[in-house]
């Protein structure tokens, strides 16, 4: 079969000092001048096109999103979107009076996504290439790979892998964390990748992810057992948000069954959106659980609160507790998280800088502190 395709030709890599210029720029410090002789002409308009675009800063598009698109001409793919993705973090850690320094790649991704000849069909995959203390390169490597249709009004059927809808926070896409690291409930209960298929539906009071996947967890073992999940969130303040503020409130299940032990998680949630604020409520109680820190039989719950505030368009700061007891039948096994935040959106998500503050409170071992600096990218 032949085919064609033409992709936009300025594709490029900015270099350090176009960015600082345009840093300057927005910070109202003085005009860009771009020198002929640093800076070719395909990124001049690469960096005029990123400097003139308005960036929401809960928008995930990168910033050479149409510099990096590909469209065919001919065959059954419409267009191909790329996308590299990378989240660098400097933690310190501090703990009994000991400390380290320690710089890594949180993640670094590379993808390609796109529609179909149809265009209500598209595809996405993603490809994890940073490494992963709890399992191999090969384990970790796939991260998305799934197709979707939207010929069902206000619906959207998904084949493949994708990350599962358990808890709010455990199914959202970690470039959109307000903070560096998902709380505590997200990470053992939610934050898991599934193979199946999945449902989502979109109406203006009501919005809904079901799902139905093999019950393991980043390529570990080949279907050790069925899971469903469940997620629906009302939105009561729909036809008066512009007014009153967005509402949200949501909850769900996880149940299923993995080489024979079984596990069933509840969750719920509430988040409220009005102007400069916004907070985030969350409860998980799971009854045996198989997230992001792997199977276990133990019974455990969480709650969180987060709050945040929007001190300008680009700058925002927040404040987190985080309350988790890993197995209930265990007394004073609870570990409390403060967390403490600064985001500033230099591009929306597309390019963001991240301070965290946590503190950890530890009922059966030594407290501890970390202050880990990050830097969002997606190209």
């Amino acid at each position: 079969m032949n085919s064609s395709f033409a992709i936009n030709e300025d594709v490029i890599l900015l270099p350090e000092d176009a960015i600082e210029s345009q840093r300057q720029l927005l910070e109202g410090e003085k005009e860009v001048v771009l020198e002929e002789e640093k800076v070719s002409p395909y990124t001049k308009r690469a960096l005029k096109a990123i400097i003139e675009k308005e960036y929401n800063n809960y928008d995930t598009e990168g910033l050479l999103n149409k510099q990096l698109k590909a469209e065919f001409q001919k065959g059954i793919i419409k267009d191909a979107q790329f996308e590299l993705n990378s989240i660098v973090t400097l933690k310190q850690n501090i703990e009994d009076n000991n400390s380290n320094l320690k710089a890594n790649y949180q993640t670094m991704q590379l993808g390609l996504a796109g529609k179909f000849r149809s265009e209500k069909e598209g595809y996405n995959f993603l490809f994890e290439l940073s490494p992963n203390i709890h399992d191999n390169f090969i384990q970790r490597f796939v991260a998305d790979a799934w197709i979707q249709t939207k010929r069902i009004p206000n619906h959207t059927l998904m084949f493949g892998y994708s990350r599962a809808m358990v808890g709010y926070e455990g199914g959202q896409s970690q470039y959109n964390l307000p903070f560096l690291n998902r709380s505590q409930t997200a990470r053992v209960i939610g934050n898991a990748r599934k193979g199946g298929i999945r449902l989502k539906g979109d109406y203006k009071y009501v919005n809904y992810d079901i799902g139905g996947y093999s019950s393991d967890t980043f390529h570990r073992e080949f279907f050790p057992g069925v899971e469903t999940s469940a997620w629906v969130n009302f939105k009561p303040l729909a036809n008066v948000s512009d007014k009153y503020g967005k509402l949200n409130i949501g909850g769900g299940v996880q149940a299923g069954n993995r080489n024979s032990y079984d596990f069933f998680t509840t969750t719920a949630a509430i988040k409220y959106d009005y102007k400069k604020f916004w907070m985030l409520a969350e409860y998980a109680n799971a009854d045996g659980s198989n997230g992001g820190a792997g199977l276990t039989t133990k019974k455990s719950q969480g709650y969180n609160l987060t709050l945040a505030y929007r001190l300008t368009k680009k700058a925002e700061v927040l404040l987190r507790y985080d309350d988790f007891d890993s197995d209930k039948k265990i007394s004073n096994n609870n570990t409390k998280e403060y967390t403490a935040g600064f985001n500033y959106y230099v591009f929306g998500q597309a390019l963001r800088f991240i301070f965290n503050y946590v503190f950890c409170q530890n009922d059966n071992r030594a407290d501890s502190h970390k202050l880990i600096f990050g830097t969002q990218f997606l190209l």
